[in-house]
This record gives C-alpha cells, sequence and structure tokens, in this order.
C-alpha cells in the first residue's frame, strides 16, 4: 500500500496535531507544506491538502509534477479550491470520503499560465459569480438590491475573443466568467448544465446586455427564481484555449486576487491531476471532447459595439441598424400600396360589409383577418419612431388609398343590398369608449412585438381579430351611403380610435425594443399622444354615457313596484333620459299603474324619464 500524508501550513500546525490526525482511519505522516522548500513524495501517494487557497495552486503544481494521488481538504480559508473541487465542508466527511475514493484524472484551468481554483473573472458580473453554498432568501435580497443600485454606473467594454482553431468574433461586455465546470454553483449551474471537470474544456459566461432593463429583469429576479434559463444577453463559450483581449491593459480577477495583464491567455490541461473525489464533483464516462461550441448570436456586433462601448448602459437598449435591417425591410413593403394589398382591401370591405348586414359575427371575423391594414399602420409607428420621412410618406399614402377603397366600396355595398336596417353589429360599431382605446393600445403592443420577433408573428392573425380595423370602416362607408351621418360619424371614430392607439402603443413598444433613442422618438411620440389625446375627448363622453346606462340598469333591473318586476332595462338616451322596459305582472296595467310605475322610477333615479313600457302578463 503507498504512504498516506497530510499535507498543512505551517500557521494551522498545532491544530493539525491536535484535531486532525486523530480523524483519520487509516496512518497518514503529517507533514509542513512550504513554498521554499516544497514537500517531496513519491508517485502515487496518498496526499491530504489541508492547505489555504494561497498556498493550494503550488500544492497542485507539485501533485502533477510528482504524481500524486491528491485530495483536498477543507481549510478556513479555502473558499475557491472547495468550489473548484466541490469538497466537503465539513472536514470529518471529507476526510472519509476522500480515504475512500479511487482517484480520477481531472482536467487543471490556467490563465495567463497561472493556475486557477474556481474561477476567472473580468468586469461586472453580479449573481453569476461561483458560491460554494445556497444562500438565504434574505441575502438573495440583499444581492438584488446591489445588483438594482450599481447597474446604471456599468460601462461595456469591447472583447474580443480568439479560439484555439483561430475563430474569433468580438462583442460588447460589461463582465466574464471563466470556470472549469460550473458543479457547486448555483447561478452557473444553471446556466451551464452539461460540464465536467475532466471534458477538456473551459467555459465562458459572456454577460453582454444592451439595456439596464434587461439586467434588472434577469439579475434582480435571478436569485429569487427556481430555474433560471439563459437570457439574450448571455453568451457562452466552451474551448479547450482561448484568448481574450481589447487593445487596453485589462484588469481581472484569479480566485478573487487582481491581477493586470494585456491579454488573457486561458487553457485547459486535459487530465493531468490525480484527484481523489466523492461524488460530489462528477466524473465524466467518455472521452474528451474537445469540439467547440459558442452561443453568441445574440450578443451586440457590429455597430452596436461602437455604439456601446465606453458608454453607460443605456436605460432601454438601442438596436444598431444593420441589427434590425430584415425588419426594417418588411415595414418598408408593408408601406407599398402593391396589388396584393389593394386586392385584400377590397376584399375584406366586401366581406365586412356583407356580414355586417347579414348580422354574422363569423363573417365579420373573416374580414378582420383578411384585412390588411394593420401592416401599414405597423410600418407608420416605426417611421414616427425614426423619424423617416421616406417610410412616412409611404405608409400615410398607403393608409389613404386603403381608407378611400374601403369608404367607396362599402358606400357601394350600401346602394346594392335592399336594406336598411341598423344591426346589431353595426350597432356594436357606433358608440366608441375609453375600453376600445384600452383594446387598440394593447393591440399596438401586439402588432409591434410581433414584427419585431419572428417568434411571435403567428399570434398576428389573433391581433387582427382583436382591433378590428376594416369593420369600422365598412360601417362608415354604409352610413355614408344610407346618408346618415350618425352612423358614419360614430364607426369613424371607432376606426380613428383603433388607428390613434395602435401607432402611439407601436411605437412605444419600437422604442422600448430599442429600434430608436428617445431623443429621435420624442417627436413622432409626441405627434401620436396628440391624436389619443384629441380622440380621446369623444370616447370620455362616450365611457361616462355607459357607465351611467350601467348605474340605471343596475338600479332598476329586476326592482319590484308592487306585484310588477321590472325587467330587460335599456337606456335608449340620456339627455332625456329614455327607458325602454319590460314589466311582468300578474294582471293588466291601468294608466294609473303605470304612471305609478314610472314616478317609482323617477324617484329611485333622482330624474325625469321617458318610459317606453312592454307589459308582460304572468300568472
Amino acid at each position: 500500500m503507498s504512504d498516506s500524508f497530510l499535507l498543512f501550513d505551517s500557521e494551522t500546525k498545532e491544530q493539525i496535531s491536535e484535531n486532525v490526525v486523530a480523524l483519520f482511519k487509516d496512518k497518514v505522516l503529517p507533514k509542513v507544506w512550504e513554498n521554499e522548500s516544497p514537500a517531496e513524495f513519491s508517485p502515487e501517494s496518498r496526499v491530504y491538502a489541508c492547505i489555504s487557497d494561497e498556498n493550494a495552486p503550488a500544492v497542485i503544481e507539485a501533485a502533477i509534477k510528482g504524481g500524486w494521488f491528491l485530495a483536498i481538504l477543507p481549510h478556513q480559508t479555502s473558499r475557491y479550491a472547495l468550489r473548484g473541487f466541490c469538497i466537503e465542508s465539513d472536514l470529518q466527511k471529507a476526510i472519509q470520503t476522500a480515504q475512500l475514493a479511487s482517484p480520477q484524472k481531472v482536467d487543471v484551468l490556467r490563465c495567463n499560465g497561472q493556475l486557477v481554483l474556481s474561477s476567472v473573472v473580468l468586469g461586472e458580473c453580479f449573481n453569476l459569480l461561483p458560491t460554494t453554498k445556497s444562500i438565504s432568501w434574505r441575502e438573495k435580497l440583499k444581492f438584488a438590491f446591489a445588483n438594482a443600485v450599481n447597474v446604471r454606473t456599468i460601462r461595456p467594454q469591447k472583447m474580443t475573443f480568439t479560439t484555439e482553431n483561430e475563430s474569433d468574433f468580438s462583442t460588447a461586455a460589461i463582465g466574464l466568467v471563466i470556470i472549469e465546470h460550473a458543479h457547486g454553483a448555483s447561478l452557473s449551474r444553471n446556466i451551464l448544465p452539461y460540464t465536467h471537470i475532466n471534458d477538456g474544456m473551459c467555459h465562458a459566461i459572456i454577460v453582454a446586455p444592451r439595456s439596464v432593463i434587461e439586467v434588472l429583469l434577469f439579475f434582480v429576479m435571478a436569485p429569487l427564481r427556481r430555474k433560471v434559463n439563459l437570457p439574450n444577453f448571455l453568451g457562452l463559450l466552451k474551448a479547450k484555449s482561448f484568448t481574450v483581449s481589447n487593445g487596453h491593459e485589462l484588469t481581472y480577477k484569479i480566485d478573487g486576487l487582481s491581477y493586470q495583464a494585456d491579454q488573457l491567455l486561458v487553457g485547459t490541461d486535459s487530465r493531468v491531476l490525480n484527484l481523489l473525489v466523492g461524488d460530489a464533483l462528477p466524473i465524466s464516462e467518455i472521452s474528451d471532447n474537445h469540439k467547440e461550441q459558442r452561443k453568441v448570436t445574440r450578443l451586440p456586433v457590429g455597430e452596436a459595439i461602437t455604439e456601446m462601448v465606453s458608454k453607460k448602459l443605456p436605460f432601454i437598449a438601442h438596436a444598431a441598424t444593420e441589427e434590425f435591417k430584415d425588419l426594417y425591410h418588411l415595414l418598408y413593403e408593408n408601406a407599398t400600396t402593391s396589388p396584393a394589398f389593394l386586392t385584400l382591401m377590397v376584399l375584406s370591405t366586401l366581406l365586412a360589409s356583407v356580414g355586417l348586414f347579414a348580422n354574422s359575427a363569423p363573417v365579420i371575423i373573416g374580414a378582420m383577418i383578411l384585412a390588411p391594414l394593420m401592416a401599414p399602420i405597423i410600418s407608420l409607428s416605426m417611421a414616427l419612431v425614426r423619424q423617416d420621412t421616406s417610410l412616412l410618406s409611404s405608409s400615410i399614402k398607403t393608409l389613404l388609398i386603403g381608407l378611400c377603397l374601403s369608404l367607396g366600396f362599402a358606400s357601394m355595398a350600401s346602394f346594392i343590398m335592399p336594406m336598411e336596417t341598423v344591426t346589431s353589429e353595426i350597432a356594436a360599431r357606433l358608440s366608441p369608449s375609453l375600453l376600445d382605446l384600452a383594446v387598440a393600445v394593447l393591440s399596438g403592443i401586439a402588432g409591434a412585438y410581433a414584427h419585431a420577433r419572428i417568434e411571435a408573428a403567428k399570434s398576428m392573425a389573433g391581433v387582427a381579430i382583436a382591433v378590428a380595423l376594416v369593420p369600422p370602416l365598412a360601417v362608415t362607408g354604409i352610413g355614408l351611403g344610407w346618408l346618415d351621418f350618425y352612423v358614419a360619424w360614430g364607426a369613424f371614430l371607432l376606426f380613428l380610435t383603433n388607428l390613434a392607439g395602435i401607432v402611439l402603443a407601436a411605437a412605444l413598444t419600437f422604442l422600448f425594443l430599442g429600434f430608436a433613442p428617445f431623443t429621435l422618438a420624442k417627436k413622432g411620440l409626441g405627434i401620436a399622444f396628440i391624436a389619443v389625446v384629441v380622440v380621446s375627448v369623444p370616447l370620455a363622453f362616450s365611457f361616462m354615457r355607459l357607465s351611467d346606462e350601467s348605474s340605471i340598469m343596475q338600479q332598476l333591473e329586476g326592482k319590484k313596484i308592487g306585484q310588477v318586476t321590472i325587467r330587460q332595462v335599456r337606456a335608449r338616451a340620456i339627455q332625456p333620459l329614455e327607458l325602454s322596459v319590460e314589466l311582468v305582472t300578474p294582471s293588466a296595467l291601468t294608466n294609473g299603474k303605470l304612471d305609478v310605475i314610472k314616478a317609482e322610477i323617477e324617484l329611485q333615479l333622482q330624474r325625469e324619464v321617458i318610459m317606453e313600457a312592454q307589459v308582460v302578463i304572468r300568472r
């Protein structure tokens, strides 16, 4: 059997002699570690090292050189070694685990030639720093508050990564965490679930947010969540070796100690250390996998790097033009008066007109889905935000042509249809209120987001149904065809409400998603806001009238006056108040009894009413 030794710092000699040696089941020979004259043991000797983080790298280097079977034991100042090698914090348990363990060949991480116990950190990395234990909810709240306070002062810096196969990429990042594996780290383990200490690879987590909002939403909330998914602003790099540079001197930390260098040379020495480990540090059973991997497609590139470097993080992200050129191309296409737009505009208007006359909701919904009006409105929103006069004029032109087409064909349909009846579907579009404006605002947000995010584009049909742009225009055209300006104005006000609400909400959404800075967008937002305020005035009156009608119905519905029950209450007009009611009674009502009922209603409502009653005799 090979000899066993207990290696310890000179400062802990008395403590080791009195307490630690007695914990070993097998005989061990104590030995003080001295950097000036390092201990030497024969190959395959079992060496149990109870040493500080300061001396741990030198001991590991000696173990590699001498071929020892090394076990690292907990020490009062071995925080990074405990995390890096997943050591039991309880000394007695750690000794028992090490004595029963078989040696496993593991990797060693190096940065600029220096051995790394746990991690290399460059810049600000918040809660991504590896920890040796889970923290309490109070500590989590403390971390969250500190992140919220400090994030606004952070400035991104350009980082260029070059891997072993000489491929490189650059981004603007605020921080970088480099580890050999993620076992034993809470947040890092959720982001890097498949890492091992013997896979021959090192792993970098690149922290590259574009805005304060991104950081707050993730780093403030992440400590409070049980499961954390990879956010868009984190990049991952897995490689055997790589370099990091930015053209300036870098200040970084290896296991908590600060260093400076022109660049970071990071690499892994594959399976060079014979380590006595327990189950807390999983060992991969497969051979080394040196396949390089990277997840950096969503990080800032090109113009975005130049815009972000050495500036404070903006509160809202600002995307570079090249990063949304596909979206801009789509919006320009949507703002064009194409034959497809004209055809769909005519068909959707005619379909909506037929549905309105037939009082058919499914037909009207089909017209909503078919209508192409949402596309130029979203383009108009982007034009206002970006102050793009070309896109603005094209969007307005397309909208006006679509508006005229819709009004013209709906008016023509009203002449052809042999009826002049206000159906319930037509009546539903004559009295818009602030509730309709709320629907338009939410639909505008959804529409802009669906254009900006490809994965949400499948929701556009639902947005079209929710906001219903063509049916109000069809009702307006029908009203003009009838020369009924009450119908025409009520429906056109609903269309204007939808238009103003969508434009403002979509513009704000594009601003929030970073497609324009506020300094550029404020003029367009001001115009859209004024439009919403203007249409809100009649909507507010309409909303108050609806509230008044609802209050009247609540007061009278089901009210009993003698043997008469009031049902089906409807307010036909407010000034003066005209009520339509159904009176359920066991016997016929005389004029006198009707006057008594009218007087009771006026007393209840504290106002004069004109009552239209339908008497239902129930026996």
